[in-house]
């Protein structure tokens, strides 16, 4: 096993900066996602590692070893690409063994070898046929095996899943998990779905415009994202934001946006911040509830145990706040999700945002910390 380690990357091609100042810390037999979306420069990242870009400025180290100036074929990595880049005219099994034979390993090993990752792979009844013969999945499994065959330092996959169909692609994803788990080796991964980050990923590497914004697990950066670019581009449905400002009454604070109100502290004096929260912490009831803001349902997505429904809020009574007025409040949208069925278009709900759950971000998308006043909305 082989660790890998970025210290202060940036990569420049002309006037545009592709990687910003990256450094990173790559644990031995971890399993990396580096997420972004395109043009974040993820798979320059991945490239640079591999040797295949010279970094402007910073180091890599592989283990121990740096490896600035070395060749793409001294770095011993293996590397998968998005299109298998399999040779056409080869069979699988020439295909799988190639690198074996360029370095003039003995022809029982390479037989041995093959077929045994073959086997492990289930692609064994394969071996004779060549990649225009197979499926996307069973061409995926083949760059696969033929990476495994060379017993690199680590594995970098360049979105090797993006070319197949969604069924294929969720067992893709799990057979990917086993083989590492099995390998026990440094695998790096780069996609721009945050499925496949959430489930592959022992930690994610998350970009945007060439800078690392978090490096963590899926956990953390689901519950505790160091930005509002983090906290949108992670989670599915995403997650809901609301604009307002804090007001002060009474020595307390509470956000207010149209007829939203939540009480917090923590957050200093008045200003205008976003309040982030996820959809499946709104809660949704049909009849009504004490504390609860009335809305409309104007769409509903199905999402098959669930749906995602889009809801209008309505002004608050009049009377009901002193902070906002029903005749200042303005529109506010939010989404929840909800028992799939039970709602439809124009019906009236009851809205509840938990303000425990919610995250709070200034006008720059930097993440704010407070702590709510109440376990309920006003």
């Amino acid at each position: 096993m082989t660790g890998i380690r970025l210290e202060n990357v940036t990569k420049r091609f002309k006037t545009d900066t592709a990687v910003d100042d990256v450094s990173a810390q790559i644990q031995d037999g971890e399993f990396v996602v580096i997420l972004g979306a395109s043009g974040s420069g993820k798979s320059t990242i991945l490239r640079i590692i591999a040797g295949l870009e010279v970094q402007t400025s910073g180091h890599v180290y592989i283990g121990d070893m740096l490896v600035d100036d070395y060749e793409p074929r001294d770095r011993n990595l293996a590397m998968v690409f998005q299109t298998y880049a399999l040779y056409p005219h080869l069979t699988i099994y020439q295909n799988i063994g190639f690198a074996l034979k360029v370095r003039h390993v003995p022809r029982p090993e390479i037989d041995r070898a093959v077929r045994e990752v073959a086997a492990r792979l289930g692609i064994a009844e394969t071996l004779e046929r060549r990649p225009a013969e197979l499926s996307g999945g069973q061409r995926q499994r083949v760059a696969l095996a033929r990476a495994i065959v060379r017993k690199p330092e680590a594995f970098l996959l360049d979105e090797p899943l993006s070319n197949l169909d969604a069924k294929i692609r969720t067992t893709a994803r799990i057979e990917l998990k086993r083989i590492h788990s099995e390998l026990n080796e440094t695998f790096v991964f780069v996609t721009h779905d945050q499925a496949e980050a959430m489930t592959l990923g022992d930690r994610l590497a998350v970009l945007s415009h060439g800078r690392l914004l978090q490096f963590d697990t899926p956990q953390r950066i689901m519950s505790d994202p160091a930005s509002q670019y983090v906290a949108s581009f992670v989670g599915s449905p995403e997650m809901v934001f609301l604009e307002g400002n804090v007001l002060m009454m009474g020595g307390s604070s509470t956000f207010v946006d149209g007829p939203v109100e939540l009480p917090l502290r923590g957050l200093g004096g008045p200003g205008q911040i976003t309040v982030g929260i996820r959809p499946w912490d709104v809660t949704v009831w049909k009849g009504p509830r004490v504390g609860g803001l009335p809305g409309r349902v104007t769409g509903v997505e199905r999402l098959g145990s669930s749906d995602q429904l889009f809801i209008d809020l309505l002004p608050r009574p009049s009377g009901s706040s002193p902070i906002t007025p029903a005749s200042a409040a303005p529109t506010v949208s939010v989404r929840a999700l909800a028992r799939a069925y039970d709602h439809g278009v124009g019906d009236s709900v009851v809205v509840e945002l938990d303000p425990d759950r919610a995250l709070f971000f200034d006008s720059g998308g930097n993440r704010l910390q407070s702590v709510s006043a109440s376990n309920h909305p006003a």
